[in-house]
């Protein structure tokens, strides 16, 4: 019996204990790693490219729908321009030798008449002698009348007689007229005419005529009214 107790015991001691047994990672299990953190990277990218790419591409698109809309809306002429656009141009080209712009007054056209809408038209407006005058109006048959300037010396010129201009739609009517001196000694009673036509005139002014207009014609018609 001792001895197999002893035999028992060896038995015993000659077995190894047990031991934990640790992972060891195969090249197999490295590899198959590998590619499932390779596949997550990717289904990651994918998902945020998918995510970003729509916004982008609608910012884009809402950008570029403003930027065509604005666009479109500076191409779009403005009411000014459309009313311009509608309108004609009557040209007048009026010259006078002699006529001094310092002191004389002011050599203004009467324009009356009916515009193709068939609205009355009546204004004054300032002539620059010497030179083109050119002023937008409807299209329309008006009648044109010149108030001759009257010089500081009573001087002045002999206004032609009224004339027709028929203006288009963004056209232009070109009219060239030349006003005959008068000396003072006989432009009494032409220089008192005018200076009456300028006080009428700034009724009905398009606020290019000077406001002391009809006061210079007045002193001037009052000079050539005056004996020698």
């Amino acid at each position: 019996m001792a001895e197999d107790r002893q035999i028992k015991n060896n038995n015993e001691s000659n077995q190894a204990p047990d031991e934990p047994r640790e992972c060891v990672d195969t090249p197999a299990k490295k590899k198959a790693a590998v590619v499932v953190g390779c596949l997550i990277v990717v289904v990651l990218v994918a998902a945020i490219i998918f995510v970003l790419m729509p916004r982008d591409a609608e910012k884009g698109s809402d950008s570029s729908m403003a930027d065509a809309a604005q666009t479109i809306e500076n191409e779009q002429p403005t009411a000014e321009q459309q009313a311009a656009a509608e309108k004609g141009t009557l040209g007048m080209r009026i010259s006078a030798e002699g006529y001094d712009a310092e002191t004389a007054s002011p050599a203004i056209a009467h324009i009356s008449g009916t515009s193709d809408a068939g609205e009355a038209v009546d204004f004054c407006t300032a002539l620059t002698l010497n030179a083109s005058t050119r002023v937008q109006i409807d299209p329309g048959a008006y009648e044109v009348e010149i108030i001759a300037p009257i010089n500081a010396d009573g001087s002045m010129f002999e206004a032609p007689e009224p004339f027709k201009a028929v203006v288009k739609a963004s056209g232009i009517a070109e009219v060239a007229k030349k006003l005959t001196f008068v000396p003072a000694a006989d432009a009494a009673d032409a220089a008192s005419s005018a200076a009456s036509k300028v006080a009428q005139a700034m009724e009905v002014n398009d606020g290019t005529i000077v406001e002391n207009a009809a006061e210079v014609a007045a002193k001037n018609a009052a000079v050539a009214s005056s004996p020698f």
